[in-house]
């Protein structure tokens, strides 16, 4: 390799950090930073990863141990780059590159765009949405209601977002208009099967891949990270909940029907 012992931690940090931000796994970021610190030719690689950040150790030439320690904040899923970063880690196991070479390949996947803009992210959900109110039982009514309020609720919970609110924040908001509004509008214009119109609203905030990590992580062994995904996934659970039940509030106090 072409540089010198210090550098090598920045591209197994920056490799990590780029996969846990995107909704990798805590084992994935484990296991291609050791691939990458065995490909740059230690021999003694460790690396632990929690879902708010990653330790990485290593032995270098003169004998000494570098460690580090980098703090990782999660900002949606995008699984391609996921992916690319697991391609430049194989890739160093078949070629030989050089620290500026793997940091270049990085940085290009880190500053590339994603594939879908947050208009069509935003459409996407509306979409899914759209059809789980075919799903649940509801017609074509439902399907166009839940269409617009999730569209509604997404788009706002992007804006929060880049406003720097909590994501709990948004899903809190999201699940209160997801349930409040098919209901006002159940209750002007009448038709709506509402119970499915809500349920298909809701459905895009469920913290699937959360739960679906914490499950992972607790049978592999790794009980911190599971219960830390496991802890996010019913955070955002009882968000939802404590929405659609604000909703459903304000809907009777709107209506006359008092309180819960």
């Amino acid at each position: 390799m072409f540089c010198d012992d210090n550098s090598y931690m920045a591209p197994l940090h920056l490799a990590g950090r780029l996969i846990m931000e995107n909704g990798g796994e805590t084992y994935r970021v484990e296991e291609t930073i050791t691939r990458m610190g065995r490909a740059f030719g230690f021999t003694e690689v460790e690396s632990f990863a929690v879902p708010s950040g990653i330790f990485i150790s290593y032995r270098k030439s003169d004998g000494s141990i570098e460690t580090a320690v980098k703090r990782v904040q999660r900002k949606g899923t995008d699984l391609t780059r996921v992916d690319a970063v697991n391609a430049v880690s194989r890739r160093m196991e078949a070629e030989q590159l050089s620290c500026e070479e793997v940091m270049a390949l990085l940085r290009e996947i880190e500053a590339r765009p994603p594939k879908i803009t947050k208009l069509g992210l935003v459409a996407a959900v509306a979409l899914s949405s759209a059809g789980w109110a075919i799903m649940f039982g509801g017609g074509v009514r439902d399907s166009i209601t839940a269409f617009c309020v999730a569209f509604l609720g997404q788009a706002i919970a992007f804006a929060l977002d880049k406003a720097g609110m909590r994501s709990f924040v948004s899903t809190l908001l999201g699940s209160f208009l997801g349930t409040l509004l098919p209901m006002l509008i159940n209750q002007l214009g009448g038709g709506l099967t509402v119970d499915a119109t809500v349920a298909a609203c809701l459905m895009p905030m469920l913290p699937g891949l959360a739960m679906t990590n914490a499950v992972q992580d607790t049978l592999r062994g790794d009980m911190v990270s599971g219960i830390s995904s496991a802890t996010s996934a019913v955070l955002t659970a009882s968000m939802i909940a404590g929405g659609a039940l604000i909703g459903t509030t304000v809907f009777n106090l709107l209506t006359g029907g008092g309180l819960l």
